[in-house]
């Protein structure tokens, strides 16, 4: 049996391509961010693992959603496909010293004025890129909706990684809703997390589970961490909850506020 072939990309215009590439796509990402609420990211070339902004070079700035692909103006990719085709070609470029690091940090929108950018936002350019953006119906149609467009996407990124805990612990309080924490015995041979304590979720009646990406099936969620075996269990929440509250209170505290916060947003 024949398969069929994919629909082709429709593509911009090249010379609106070659515009968004001098500036290292800022103005198409903040705008496809505006349309369709997903992340700002910036990947850097960086000296050291954790090196401060003032001490990075841009490499790009583009759109990812919470399944690992990115949406830029040369198109969808998976991120490792990003990565390898469109973010170490720019960085071999403009390393000096071939040791350096590519970090990829989150933003807001009004946030990246004040990174070392090669080239600031321009509202003009924006909305530009936003009308040609819309005109490309068959781009957008590539890209799924957000759950609950109403957590913005850089702070659902950081209850995703990192704050999990604290932010399942605020929707169980809000709805009486068990919160399980999941444990993982193996990942995909891509991924280079050490096995252990993963994530935390909330569990609904009808089978879906939510965190700060909405409510969605429980497939989605390990996809995105690229999961392949796991244990999972409201006990496994409990003790590394408590792990926290204990060894980071400060921290978990600012958390489990700023969550509550959120969760009492009427549209939530």
């Amino acid at each position: 049996m024949k398969t069929k072939n994919k629909p082709k990309q429709k593509g911009f215009a090249e010379s609106d391509l070659k515009h968004w590439e001098k500036s290292d796509g800022v103005n198409f990402a903040v705008a496809l961010s505006r349309i369709t609420g997903w992340m700002l990211q910036v990947d850097w070339l960086s000296p050291q693992e954790n090196s401060p902004e003032k001490d990075l070079k841009p490499l790009r700035v583009y759109v990812e959603t919470n399944g690992n692909t990115v949406f830029d103006f040369t198109g969808k990719r998976s991120v490792a496909a990003f990565n390898k085709y469109v973010i170490l070609p720019i960085g071999s470029k403009r390393t000096k010293t071939g040791r350096d690091h590519i970090a990829t940090r989150c933003y807001d929108e009004a946030g990246l004025k004040d990174l070392p950018l090669r080239e600031q936002p321009s509202e003009y350019e924006i909305q530009r890129a936003k009308e040609k953006i819309l005109a490309n119906t068959d781009f957008l149609a590539l890209i799924p909706e957000r759950q609950n467009p109403e957590i913005p996407a850089y702070l659902a990124s950081q209850f995703s990684h990192g704050n999990c805990i604290p932010f399942a612990a605020a929707i169980q309080e809000l709805k009486e809703l068990p919160a399980l924490g999941i444990s993982v015995s193996r990942y995909h041979r891509d991924c280079m997390n050490q096995p252990g304590f993963c994530h935390a979720i909330i569990m609904h009646p009808d089978g879906l589970v939510e965190d700060s990406w909405g409510r969605q099936p429980l497939a989605e969620v390990l996809d995105r961490f690229y999961i392949e075996e796991y244990t999972m269990d409201e006990d496994i929440f409990k003790v590394h909850q408590d792990r926290q509250i204990r060894e980071f209170p400060i921290r978990y505290h600012n958390a489990y506020t700023a969550a509550k916060s959120l969760l009492d947003n009427p549209r939530y």
